[in-house]
């Protein structure tokens, strides 16, 4: 499966909604829509909408960390781990986000 991408030129189009004008390219259009219509409510609906698209990719980007999960016995580091209940045999069982898979979802910003 493909990569999945956040097109912050695509959000500004919805938002912005410009109208083909003499420009040579769809992005110098939104380019003078955005220029001619600086609405800083417009604007802060776009960031609305990246920053709600990023956070969904990163939720769906998100691995467990199995390199940190705690051996029995073990105190966690309660920065990395979280409780996650008791196993079968009364066990404390705790679990780590791997926050690099998180990070990475930068890289499927354009």
């Amino acid at each position: 499966m493909p990569e999945r991408k956040i097109n912050l030129e695509e959000i500004l189009t919805k938002v912005f909604e410009p109208s083909p004008q003499d420009c040579s390219t769809p992005s110098q259009d939104l380019q003078l829509a955005v220029t001619l219509n600086p609405d800083i409510s417009r604007i802060k609906e776009a960031m609305k909408e990246a920053c709600k698209q990023v956070l969904e990719l990163a939720a769906e980007n998100a691995e467990l960390d199995t390199s940190s999960i705690k051996p029995p016995g073990l105190i966690p580091d309660i920065y990395n781990c979280s409780f996650a209940g008791i196993d079968a045999l009364g066990e404390e069982l705790w679990y780590s986000i791997d926050k690099q898979s998180i990070l990475n979802t930068i890289n499927q910003i354009e």
